[in-house]
C-alpha cells in the first residue's frame, strides 16, 4: 500500500469511529426517530465504504497535481476587485439601519 493511500485508509478508519448519528442530530438540533437514524447510519457507512475504496488506487506514479486536480480545472473566477469607492454607499446604509452609533451598524450580541 502505498504512503498517500495509508493516510487515507487511516483518515477513512477515523471518519469511521467518528459517524454518530445521535451525536451530529444533538448538534444539528434535530430530532430523529430510531428508523431514520438507521437509514443515516447505513448512508454514512455507504458513502465511507465508497471513500474507503480509494485506499486501492495507485497514485505512486502520479505527481500531486494529478492526485489532488485531476480535472485539470482552474480556477476561473473573476478577479477580486471592489466594485465602488469606499465609503460610497456608508450614508444611505447606516440610514437604513435600525440602530447606528458612530459611523457603524449596531445589531444584537450574537454570542453569549
Amino acid at each position: 500500500m502505498s504512503q498517500r493511500a495509508g493516510i487515507l485508509a487511516h483518515l477513512v478508519y477515523n471518519l469511521r469511529i467518528m459517524v454518530d448519528i445521535e451525536k451530529l442530530a444533538l448538534l444539528a438540533r434535530i430530532k430523529l426517530g430510531s428508523d431514520e437514524k438507521e437509514k443515516l447510519q447505513k448512508e454514512f457507512e455507504d458513502v465511507l465504504s465508497y471513500i474507503s475504496k480509494l485506499t486501492e488506487l495507485d497514485v505512486e506514479e502520479m505527481d500531486d497535481k494529478q492526485v489532488f486536480n485531476a480535472s485539470g480545472l482552474e480556477n476561473v473566477g473573476r478577479e477580486d476587485r471592489p466594485t465602488n469607492e469606499p465609503g460610497e454607499f456608508t450614508d444611505s446604509l447606516l440610514k437604513e439601519a435600525p440602530f447606528a452609533e458612530k459611523g457603524y451598524v449596531k445589531v444584537k450580541h450574537a454570542l453569549e
